[in-house]
């Protein structure tokens, strides 16, 4: 017998049996099923929790949302599976790929000049692009990245302004909408963006919503956007999409990129530069 006042729990048998639960059933007690339902089988579609427990799919969708909010789920086409791994602490990943990164970096501070205003995304690269910026004067720089903002802040030469948001935990950035983060009508020359990904169709993918979006924010104020992505960050996978390689102007990558890619790139129209 439950204890008096708790509401039962509701089970998930295999969807086969598409079990029908009564149009009472609690918002905690859906998404109590739904975690029962991904923990089980990795991911699950929104039309077959709709059935299994007679709501609209309307009402998953905003299950999925309050859920995803807290963490527990990541959103996929179609339904929900289980929430990407923790983004790797900023201080692992500045240790990975150094040389390339270096490389990268010093090719793309010779696009900088002076008297013009630039992006500089947060990321271990774009980090290393701030630690090379040129002897410039009048500079500003606009970015997310709270230890990018802390580098430059003393630079003789750099006008530093740090955007708003939302701090998010990993990635020592800031994320947000274009207003939270206070650009709102500002016109960049250029946005150097970095990539947590680069899936198999040329998609630059991150493993946050939030950070995948304030990455377009950042690539729609500027005239030129530009792309830095050691060879590494390749061919590999993430959840959110936040845009294509042939949206930006110009990608700067490693010598080990494969010829392959790097054709496919300049079919596109960007510029590569091979660092």
């Amino acid at each position: 017998m439950a204890e008096l006042g708790a509401a039962p729990r509701v089970p998930i048998p295999a969807f086969d049996a598409v079990p029908v639960y009564p149009r009472t059933v609690h918002a905690s007690q859906r998404r109590e099923a739904i975690l029962a339902a991904v923990f089980a089988r990795g991911t699950v579609l929104t039309r077959d929790l709709a059935a299994q427990l007679n709501v609209s799919e309307v009402t998953i969708r905003n299950d999925f949302e309050a859920l995803e909010k807290q963490g527990r789920v990541a959103r996929v086409h179609g339904g929900v599976t289980m929430s990407e791994v923790p983004l790797m602490g900023f201080a692992a990943r500045s240790g990975q790929n150094v040389e390339a990164k270096q490389r990268i970096s010093a090719a793309a501070a010779r696009l900088i000049s002076d008297g013009s205003t630039i992006i500089l995304d947060s990321g271990t690269t774009i980090f290393e692009l701030a630690r090379q910026l040129p002897t410039v004067s009048d500079l500003v720089v606009l970015t997310p990245g709270i230890n990018i903002a802390l580098a430059l802040m003393e630079v003789s030469g750099v006008h530093v302004r740090l955007l708003g948001g939302r701090v998010a935990p990993g990635i020592a950035a800031t994320v947000g909408s274009a207003r939270q983060q206070g650009i709102e009508g500002e016109i960049a020359h250029l946005a150097f963006l970095g990539a947590g990904a680069i899936d198999a169709d040329h998609d630059v993918v991150e493993g946050s919503l939030d950070i995948a979006e304030s990455k377009r924010t950042l690539a729609g104020t500027a005239r030129r956007r530009v792309l830095l992505a050691d060879s590494t960050k390749w061919f590999t996978f993430d959840r959110h999409k936040v845009m294509n390689v042939a949206d930006f102007d110009t990608v700067i990558t490693d010598d080990a990129m494969p010829e392959s890619t790097r054709e496919a790139i300049r079919a596109t129209g960007t510029e590569l530069i091979v660092a």
